[in-house]
């Protein structure tokens, strides 16, 4: 992923890694709690030794509390990628995703009013995607119809 107001890159291995663990505590630590509800345990006691009746629930709410540990480790991995990918991270290409919308057309330095000078001058509409004769798959917002005549359409004046 590449963060628009950063521009590296981050781990995508330790972010999978982080989405797999969190969807693990979700399910095992949300869902759980759903069927100690169905079994009529009340949800905010302090314990639930109390009542006999509930006695078989405990080794639920020991996996629940184990899942729910899991996840505050995975965040403290997710927050480790966050701030290594912005300060040692690999550093992003000005449109990596070769999108054609303004905001990929910026320097990739920090300015004032993002632009250096005089703003871009829109041409076409931002998805101007799979033109026929285009030498690429896109064609940047920036670029007027008359330096592409070859993939220009008779509908194109019309955006």
């Amino acid at each position: 992923m590449v963060p628009e107001n950063v521009r590296t890159y981050d781990e995508p291995k330790v972010r999978i890694r982080t989405f797999l663990v969190d969807h693990l505590r979700g399910v095992w630590s949300i869902l759980p709690n759903a069927f100690l509800g169905l079994g009529g345990v009340p949800r905010r006691y302090y314990a639930n030794t109390a009542y006999e009746q509930f006695n078989v629930f405990v080794d639920i709410n020991v996996i629940i509390t184990i899942f729910a540990i899991l996840a505050g480790v995975a965040q403290l991995i997710f927050a480790f990628n966050f701030f290594y990918s912005i300060y040692k991270g690999k550093k992003a290409v000005q449109n990596p995703w070769k999108a054609n919308t303004l905001e990929w057309t910026a320097p990739v330095e920090h300015l004032h009013g993002n632009w250096p000078g005089e703003l871009p001058t829109v041409h076409r509409w931002p998805y101007d995607y799979g033109k026929p004769g285009a030498p690429e798959d896109y064609i940047l917002q920036t670029v007027p119809y008359s330096e592409t005549p070859e993939s220009n359409t008779p509908d194109d004046h019309k955006h």
